[in-house]
């Protein structure tokens, strides 16, 4: 179920035509607040030189850091966006079983703005947030498995069918999105009907 809708397209091409992806360490952080297990070195999407001027030197690490710091709980999609002002657009399960909207400033990962989504009454959202409970892979973690040879721009827990995230990468200048399954942690390409139940292995080490 999308939280969100991202033109994620835009954020590649900004890649692309008028930034750098460089590789970095990752942070330490996690998806859940009360983690505090490390991952390997991973690229994981920090930008410069964007179209609209604005450098991203904040990592997804680092975004995903301080939205956890701002609502402790459960990363659900964190989106690096394009607009007039370049973001981290992120969505918290809270602790407290609420869902939070964060924006976060993509040079610095500070808090530009955060709201408590108030519809958290809709039947979808409480599967997704009892799916999401249920992962054994995190959002840190499903972005680092499909980052060795990729740049992650964009990653979402999708709980249509299997549940899976979705995971949006720019590889040999070229947009691709892979499925992360949210249990096994087996990375997929997703098929042009966007069916993440298929069974072709994208670079699993696993």
């Amino acid at each position: 179920m999308k939280r969100r809708i991202v033109i994620a397209s835009v954020a590649a091409a900004a890649l692309l035509t008028g930034g750098t992806a460089v590789a970095i360490a990752g942070s330490g952080s996690t998806d859940r607040a009360r983690s505090s297990s490390t991952a390997p070195e991973a690229q994981i999407a920090q930008a410069s030189g964007t179209a609209s001027g604005t450098t991203a030197r904040a990592s997804f690490s680092d975004a995903a850091e301080a939205a956890l710091k701002a609502v402790p709980g459960t990363l659900a999609s964190l989106d690096l966006d394009h607009g007039a002002r370049t973001t981290w657009d992120a969505d918290v399960l809270g602790d407290d079983g609420t869902w939070h909207e964060i924006t976060l400033d993509a040079s610095d990962a500070r808090v530009l703005s955060q709201r408590v989504d108030r519809d958290d009454n809709d039947p979808e959202d409480a599967a997704e947030a009892a799916a999401l409970k249920k992962a054994a892979v995190t959002a840190t973690e499903a972005a680092r498995k499909a980052a060795p040879r990729s740049t992650v721009t964009s990653v979402e827990f999708d709980d249509d069918g299997t549940p899976a995230w979705e995971v949006e990468v720019v590889r040999g200048h070229t947009e691709h999105e892979l499925y992360v399954d949210a249990q096994s942690g087996k990375v997929t390409q997703a098929p042009a009907d966007d069916d993440h139940d298929n069974d072709d292995d994208y670079g699993d080490d696993d």
